[in-house]
């Protein structure tokens, strides 16, 4: 059967839903990053990653910028560099790199097992928390000012 011009026009539309991969999560980020610049165009990526001497990746941060403010989404440090600073300096490329965009403030989540006490020790103030969150842990939201 083949539709005329006058009669109604029918869109069928099938999806798949699976588990995401890592092209798929880089998909989806790309997306909302993509919309997000339809309202604020002025965006920047701050990510980083951090390898040893062996080309091993002991750490980094994945962020962005949207406008005045920068958000970091996640920020890691290899358990076997813990305690050595890394961190520290992985925050602090990514505040300059901000800064350095024109963001003026700093946010990022966190929960109550991971690292409040570092951003607390790094200027970051608490603005939001949700207690309990996950079992027994807080989760936690920061801002800094720049």
């Amino acid at each position: 059967m083949s539709l005329s011009a006058s009669q109604e026009e029918i869109i069928v539309r099938q999806y798949v839903f699976q588990p995401a991969g890592e092209a798929e999560n880089d998909a989806v980020h790309a997306g909302l990053r993509a919309y997000n610049r339809k309202f604020v165009p002025d965006t920047g990526d701050l990510s980083l990653a951090v390898k040893d001497a062996d080309g091993r990746v002991v750490g980094g941060c994945d962020a962005f910028r949207m406008g005045e403010l920068a958000f970091v989404d996640v920020l890691w440090v290899a358990e076997d560099c813990r305690g050595t600073g890394l961190g520290g300096c992985i925050l602090d490329q990514v505040e300059a790199a901000a800064a350095r965009q024109g963001a003026r403030r700093v946010e990022l989540n966190t929960f109550s097992f991971q690292a409040p006490g570092f951003y607390e020790k790094r200027g970051y103030r608490r603005v939001g928390a949700l207690e309990p969150a996950v079992g027994e842990y807080g989760h936690f939201f920061y801002a800094k000012e720049l």
